[in-house]
């Protein structure tokens, strides 16, 4: 542990007096324009991060073309100097004493001579000396590649990630992010954390983050596979690098991979409160207890999440990313307003989806939450499905709407078994507490439930679970009096 404060010392030092370094992280895009008598052409897109206290941003970036021969080997095709785009240059807002991170565009379109397995890379010295679980970061280079499979009859454009970076968290408290990897041409991805390359290999001495020196035992650096969400309960304070490498596979091969270098500032942050949503859970969870929802083509489905955070004098906002909301047809949408409780925001996701979007693999949709120094991220998978739903129909359990709706002291839930079950429900308030709670043996059959409330007037969520509490139902509910 002494090596590691040491080391985290020199780091500090080093990046703070000798400005000799900056790069904290970045990624390549490709996505397929087009093929002619030329050749078939991309777009390709670079985006770099720095700080603000290193040396200034390289005006231009080259990107390195080679492609894999039969042999094996690969073979350099051509070089690409682009300026950077003069648009970009965003600074992320610092928090507290920790500098400020720029991002860079570098956009540029290349031509290839024919099909094939190609590289694109970009590479600059150095790193950001301040990062702790590299031996010398002062002395790697960054370097960033990413492999696709050009193929003019079957067209490909690289995997991405559709939620932007994440820069600064507080220690010792549970975070959650999410890149929310993603492919336009709808091929299977497979994501994993890597060591990250530096000029001719890897870096040499780095350190997963999982470690546990640098993880609490209640958050340790974790990566789902599912879902591609990051948790974390940072133990020290400094900057950390982490790489995330997605796979792309079509028809059972592997057709590409990218990946995305990021820097953490860990920051000793322990009189601002995380943001977050409070009422997730009411939101239905599949088998494996993820928020999962399922959705009829054509049938409109509204969800609302309420997000608060203890700082009342902190202002709040939700951001969504996912691939429902870029649909040129029948596009998900997602607003947020005030509910005139404190500092409290509503973020009402809605969607219509159409026939064209049943698929069975589920869309995966980032809500993130701010008070625009910290971020939380909560992901939920949605299912757009042609089979027969009243609202929902899971393993052998039918519940209709409820009704009436709004309602007054009285609220009638029809339910449907083909199998005897446990069932429970639950009625939470829009802040996620719960208001009750009732539990029933019920037999095979179609069944009319009542149910006495004496809720005051608003709006609630009602909540149906099975016999192993997973969420199988919910519905808003308006209470009027």
């Amino acid at each position: 542990i002494m090596k590691k404060i040491l080391l985290f010392t020199l780091a500090i030092s080093l990046s703070m007096s000798s400005y000799s370094t900056h790069l904290m992280g970045g990624q390549i895009v490709t996505s397929y324009l087009g093929t002619d008598s030329l050749g078939s052409h991309y777009a390709v897109e670079l985006t770099a991060y720095r700080d603000t206290i290193g040396i200034p941003m390289v005006t231009s970036a080259v990107f390195y073309v080679s492609e894999l021969d039969t042999s094996g080997n690969w073979n350099s095709l051509f070089s690409s100097t682009v300026s950077y785009d003069t648009t970009s240059g965003n600074l992320f807002l610092p928090v507290q004493s920790a500098y400020g991170v720029e991002v860079y565009v570098y956009n540029d379109t290349i031509t290839l001579p024919g099909d094939g397995y190609y590289s694109i890379s970009y590479e600059e010295c150095c790193r950001n000396g301040a990062i702790i679980n590299m031996s010398n970061p002062l002395s790697e280079s960054m370097r960033l590649t990413t492999y696709f499979t050009s193929d003019s009859l079957n067209p490909n454009s690289s995997a991405s990630y559709l939620s932007p970076p994440v820069a600064y968290l507080p220690a010792d408290t549970l975070w959650s992010y999410n890149p929310l990897p993603f492919d336009p041409d709808g091929d299977s991805l497979v994501w994993s954390l890597v060591t990250p390359l530096g000029l001719t290999s890897m870096v040499n001495g780095y350190e997963y983050l999982s470690d546990s020196i640098y993880s609490n035992p209640s958050g340790i650096f974790t990566l789902d596979s599912v879902t591609g969400s990051l948790s974390w309960s940072a133990s020290l304070v400094g900057n950390f690098e982490a790489s995330f490498l997605i796979e792309e596979y079509r028809n059972g091969a592997k057709i590409g991979e990218m990946r995305r270098d990021m820097q953490f500032i860990v920051v000793p942050d322990t009189l601002n409160s995380m943001p977050q949503i409070a009422n997730m859970q009411s939101v239905p969870t599949n088998s494996g207890g993820y928020p999962y929802v399922k959705i009829n083509p054509g049938q409109n489905y509204q969800l609302h999440l309420i997000a608060n955070d203890a700082d009342v004098n902190d202002v709040l906002d939700m951001e969504a990313y996912g691939a429902p909301f870029d649909f040129s047809v029948s596009p998900a949408s997602h607003s947020v307003s005030l509910t005139g409780n404190g500092n409290e925001i509503e973020g009402i996701f809605s969607w219509t989806p159409d026939i064209t979007h049943i698929s069975p693999i589920p869309y995966i949709v980032v809500f993130r939450t701010t008070d625009f120094f910290f971020y939380y991220d909560e992901t939920i998978q949605f299912e757009v499905t042609s089979e027969v739903l009243s609202l929902t129909n899971i393993e052998g359990i039918e519940i209709s709407n409820i009704y009436p709706n709004p309602a007054n002291n009285k609220l009638f839930i029809p339910i449907s078994l083909d199998r005897s079950d446990n069932v429970s429900i639950e009625i939470y308030n829009m802040i996620g507490v719960k208001i009750s709670e009732n539990n029933m043996n019920l037999g095979t059959g179609n069944h009319m439930i009542m149910k006495d409330i004496d809720l005051n007037s608003g709006q609630y969520i009602v909540v149906i679970r099975d016999k192993n509490g997973t969420a199988i139902n919910t519905q808003q509910l308006v209470i009027v009096k």
